[in-house]
């Protein structure tokens, strides 16, 4: 399993293509932040990790799209399966192997919260809530992901299918399902959006409940995807 791990890491660490999904991210999350300090006025992290979960829409599914279907494609998940180690274990590594890229992105944020910190006076355990929120939601993002990477051969298939998935949580927890369907409905469905209970963590809040959400549907799509894995062994 640690070899596995070391083997997925090693591929978008030693890969341009790797180097560029993060390095587009950090810059992307930095300038973006620039715009709220200078133009906007805002002397807050919390607008870096409201559109956190937007912009993780577009890297994520890019990032973690080959994971699996390229694996298929390629025929080697064939070789892969008959390695002396279970499904479980090669989706948790290659999970892991995603989740510490998806880290060293937003490590390279890291210079947001110190530079605020020169401006203004930043309450710490705040930003420290944000980025664990980060990490969960990052998480969850793989995991749907990887789940859609196991289903097809086609690359941008699973990059389509893992966005507008994750789109669609996403906007049950805006505004725009509170003006289209009934709040009784509305409140039963914005549960199940990532953006909702990132919102505890961006207010600094470390709520057991949201790290339940976060924690279960990481769970259940690893799961399924050990599932298709055992389907084909």
């Amino acid at each position: 399993m640690k070899h596995l791990y070391k083997k997925e890491l090693n591929y978008y660490l030693n890969n341009p293509i790797g180097y560029i999904v993060v390095i587009l991210f950090a810059v992307f999350a930095n300038l973006l932040f620039v715009k709220d300090i200078f133009i906007v006025g805002s002397a807050s992290m919390r607008p870096f990790f409201n559109f956190l979960p937007w912009l993780l829409l577009i890297f994520i599914p890019a990032l973690t799209m080959r994971i699996l279907s390229e694996e298929k494609r390629t025929n080697t998940i064939e070789i892969l399966l008959t390695l002396p180690i279970s499904e479980t274990q090669i989706v948790i590594s290659k999970f892991l192997a995603l989740v510490t890229v998806s880290g060293i992105g937003l490590l390279l944020t890291i210079g947001l919260p110190i530079s605020l910190s020169v401006i203004t006076k930043v309450y710490l355990p705040e930003i420290l809530a944000g980025y664990t929120g980060g990490i969960l939601l990052a998480g969850f993002y793989i995991s749907l992901s990887m789940f859609f990477s196991s289903q097809t051969k086609n690359q941008v298939v699973a990059f389509l299918g893992s966005a507008l998935t994750i789109f669609f949580l996403l906007v049950l927890g805006t505004d725009f399902t509170a003006n289209v369907l009934p709040r009784v409905i509305h409140d039963f469905l914005i549960y199940f959006s990532p953006f909702n209970h990132l919102s505890n963590f961006v207010k600094g809040l470390i709520d057991l409940r949201s790290i339940f959400y976060f924690v279960s549907f990481i769970v259940m799509f690893l799961f399924l995807t050990i599932v298709d894995l055992e389907k084909r062994n």
